[in-house]
């Protein structure tokens, strides 16, 4: 659910696969985020009220994505263009950066230094043998 918060303070976490994250003590109580962008985001705006999304997992609270400080959202809103033009001309476009993204969300998990060009690799791989 999108809300504002404010941001008290703040402390860098690792967790115990050695992924960085945030904790942010909020008028909510603390709360994490893995995002990297949203933390970057939130430390800047100790001391503000932050528009996020935030969702509960049990007894923990979660950032699940900073919008930027409550109130001024828009200025914060980023336009990602992907592919090229040739491959917004394929009719399967969305489908194939749907799997790179797939494939380099769970890879990601396990191997930190995967990168996105090594999914979009592996899924041409994949459409080629099937071809």
């Amino acid at each position: 659910m999108k809300t504002n918060i404010e941001i008290i303070d703040f402390e860098d976490k690792i967790t115990k696969a050695g992924k960085t994250y945030g904790r942010f003590k909020t008028n909510e109580g603390w709360v994490s985020c893995f995002d990297v962008k949203s933390c970057d985001m939130l430390k800047g705006l100790k001391g503000k009220s932050a528009s996020v999304e935030l969702i509960e997992q049990g007894d923990f609270k979660n950032i699940k994505k900073c919008y930027g400080e409550a109130g001024n959202e828009d200025s914060q809103v980023e336009v990602v263009k992907i592919g090229d033009t040739k491959a917004s001309n394929n009719k399967n476009a969305t489908m194939y950066v749907s799997y790179a993204k797939d494939i380099f969300i769970a890879a990601s998990i396990e191997n930190s230094a995967f990168t996105m060009n090594q999914a979009i690799a592996l899924v041409k791989e994949a459409k080629e043998a099937f071809e």
